[in-house]
């Protein structure tokens, strides 16, 4: 039975980092220390050491929630046992809304908790007539302290926001990105139905991201093929090229400037390249051009153009930025699937054509000659690719005829994934009877059957049908 009250895979997620934090007693001692140091650097090594280095927040918060609940145990170690109905909370509100207007009232108490005080923290409840309120009192200041204190150890880290022109916010666990892109025009919203969506990357692929840190000089992007916690590599790419828009320097003009017309301005074309040596692959800040986001650290920036390749499959993406002091910040793992291959069999995909006759036998048709009475035509079609978008079968005569292949049952050989990523086509020969002197379309005709498919991928950050291959078989087919 479905509990709203509880997200299950969100308490799944929670157990699993808890887990592993667990199982590492040393790391666990060094991110519960750095917590109570406030310590966001070494908070984050543990996390790291661990393999949880996205679940800060969630950890935070674990480690936060434990304490206070010490702390107002200690504070109030008779906890109120009446009901906590309508009018109890009306009281409480009562009660302090008064002390939460008064700054200095506000700061007393906060002072309390750090020190621990415990007689310090009742005279302040006497002070303010809210004893019968200790526990929840206690509860609601250290839970707004929590909040502040997750954001200082947990800041805000570097982002993958764009993968292909695609927001990461769109690419799912599996890597697949659905449209629409920025710019829209790129990549379409997906419809399934159609063999648009679920689209994996290929060619040059587009990153941007932003870095979430104001020093932050120098940046790079690496790569891992084993897993979101496996070994990374930095990217290494060629020089990247952009533009700056700057004012020339012309002199005055003799007459006034038309007050109608923008000043002109220049495109001036700059490549900046990475670090090389025994620290591979950074990119400084400082080089951006404005065509990429510019030189400042805020705002969206174009990470590079990443040249990807073969092996085909599923790899993640880390954005790494540090400092003039080399103090580092990376961003949570961005999945992606690959697909610079296909479709299959290579090179094309393969049809065959042979006439069934009424006895059954079989003759092989290659540029053959049948009528109608000789029998059927037993087409075989192997075409497939792990990310099929679709497959046509059409029968394509003279004066742009062009005739869908439908079976003798009534199933149409071509299709579209329609949503099924399982469906990768005709991952074996398949046969198909086709009657086609049923089909009223049809005229005595010289006839290519074509057998072409696609796939899914975003090529080049643009989706227009990704990689295709076609194969065809002649016939002539008379009445």
């Amino acid at each position: 039975m479905e509990n709203k009250d509880l997200n299950f895979e969100e308490l799944r997620q929670s157990a699993e980092a808890f887990e592993k934090l667990a199982a590492n007693a040393e790391a666990f001692n060094e991110a519960h220390a750095a917590f109570l140091e406030n310590n966001a650097d070494k908070f984050e090594a543990a996390l790291i050491k661990a393999g949880i280095a996205e679940q800060c927040h969630l950890i935070c918060w674990l480690f936060c929630k434990k304490l206070c609940g010490a702390i107002c145990r200690k504070f109030c170690p008779q906890p109120p046992t009446g009901e906590v109905n309508a009018a109890e909370v009306l009281a409480f509100v009562k009660a302090i809304t008064p002390l939460l207007r008064d700054e200095s009232a506000v700061q007393r108490f906060n002072d309390v908790l750090d020190k621990q005080d415990v007689q310090a923290w009742n005279e302040a409840l006497k002070h303010y007539k809210i004893e019968r309120f200790c526990y929840q009192l206690c509860i609601l200041f250290c839970s707004w302290r929590c909040k502040r204190r997750c954001r200082e150890i947990c800041p805000a880290k570097p982002l993958i926001t764009r993968v292909g022109s695609i927001p990461v916010s769109q690419i799912n666990s599996l890597g697949y990105g659905n449209g629409p892109s920025i710019p829209p025009f790129y990549v379409g919203p997906p419809n399934p139905a159609a063999g648009y969506g679920d689209h994996p990357f290929g060619g040059a692929v587009w990153l941007m991201g932003i870095f979430n840190m104001p020093a932050a000089t120098e940046y790079l992007v690496e790569l891992s093929s084993t897993g979101p916690g496996g070994v990374y590599s930095p990217i290494i790419v060629g020089p990247q090229g952009g533009y700056d828009q700057v004012n020339p320097s012309i002199p005055p003009p003799p007459v006034p400037p038309d007050p109608v017309l923008p000043p002109f301005v220049f495109q001036y074309f700059r490549t900046r390249s990475q670090s090389t040596g025994a620290d591979p692959g950074w990119f400084k800040i400082n080089q951006l051009t404005d065509s990429d986001g510019g030189r400042l650290t805020t705002g969206e920036k174009t990470l590079m153009m990443w040249p990807t390749s073969a092996p085909d499959g599923v790899y993640y993406l880390r954005l790494r930025v540090r400092d003039a002091a080399m103090n580092t910040r990376v961003s949570s793992p961005q999945v992606v699937r690959l697909d610079n291959t296909g479709p299959f069999p290579l090179p094309r995909p393969t049809i065959s054509l042979q006439l069934q006759k009424p006895d059954g036998t079989l003759v092989p048709l290659k540029c053959g000659k049948v009528r109608k009475g000789d029998g059927l035509i037993l087409v075989t079609i192997h075409a497939y690719d792990p990310n099929m978008s679709q497959i046509a079968v059409t029968a394509r005569g003279n004066s742009g005829l062009s005739v869908p292949v439908v079976s003798n049952t009534a199933v149409p050989l071509s299709k579209t994934y329609n949503g099924n990523i399982a469906d990768q086509g005709y991952v074996v020969p398949t046969s198909f009877l086709w009657d086609p002197w049923s089909d009223p379309n049809i005229v005595p005709c010289c006839y290519l059957v074509y057998v072409e498919i696609w796939d899914r991928a975003i090529l080049n950050n643009t989706y227009s049908g990704g990689h295709a291959n076609a194969g065809w078989e002649a016939i002539e087919i008379g009445f």
